[in-house]
């Protein structure tokens, strides 16, 4: 009896119904045949990307989500599943790191095979540079609605919890874009140097003036203004007796 429960029972291939249901045989097969490698590290290449490109896909599912509950004014659910993209952000980050592993020599075998290959193609953090915008004019909609200004929601975050929890999260999700920027400069300067042209024909100085690219300029400028206001240099100075 105990043996009908390991004979799958879902449709597809695999021996298993996590396999059928994952599709693990074709998910496993979409890297180069280690046969057909151009390198040996081309498989850590491939696998790094490809599962880069998972995580991102998911991140800005939830993302999307996020976005929705925060036209409906589901606060709580908006910054729920922003946590969640974050952490799954958190990965194609770290996994950065592990290219680095790769040689500059060794890079450049790899290299010739990827065409006019670039990772500003990744369609994933594409789809991220899309969903931010669009988050950032749901919060505006959501300030415009209730007669708030930013600055009124993190000095009344008490009272406006919800929405600063929101403002709070979209500005991790803005770090997160920047770090992942910068340390995907730190890995094409580690490899291919910093003043020659990458794949694309873009220069590498190019996704340096991209790193300082932000989502929600008003959320960075907001803490520019409250260190202002409390700054003793911004005291009205007192009248001499």
């Amino acid at each position: 009896m105990l043996k009908e429960f390991h004979k799958p029972i879902l449709e597809g291939k695999g021996a298993t119904d996590y396999e059928r249901y994952l599709r693990t045989d074709e998910l496993l097969s979409l890297q180069t045949p280690t046969d057909n490698l151009s390198h040996p590290d081309e498989l850590t290449f491939q696998v790094i990307h490809q599962s880069s490109e998972l995580l991102m896909k998911g991140a800005s599912w939830e993302l999307e989500r996020a976005r929705v509950s925060l036209t409906e004014g589901n606060y709580p659910n908006c910054a729920r599943l922003m946590r969640r993209a974050l952490l799954m952000l958190e990965y194609p980050i770290s996994m950065l790191r592990v290219l680095e592993t790769i040689t500059p020599y060794d890079y450049h075998v790899i290299r010739a095979g990827l065409g006019h290959g670039s990772g500003l193609d990744s369609p994933g953090f594409t789809s991220l540079l899309h969903i931010g915008p669009r988050i950032g004019e749901a919060f505006q909609e959501q300030l415009a609605r209730q007669g708030l200004t930013v600055d009124e929601v993190y000095r009344r975050h008490e009272e406006f919890f919800g929405l600063h929890d929101v403002a709070e999260r979209m500005f991790d999700f803005d770090e997160c874009m920047q770090l992942f920027r910068f340390h995907h400069l730190k890995l094409a300067q580690r490899i291919i140097g910093g003043g020659v042209i990458g794949t694309m024909g873009t220069p590498v100085e190019v996704l340096q003036q991209r790193m300082q690219h932000a989502f929600y300029r008003d959320l960075w400028d907001l803490r520019n203004q409250i260190t202002k206001k409390h700054s003793p240099d911004s005291a009205p100075s007192k009248p001499i007796k």
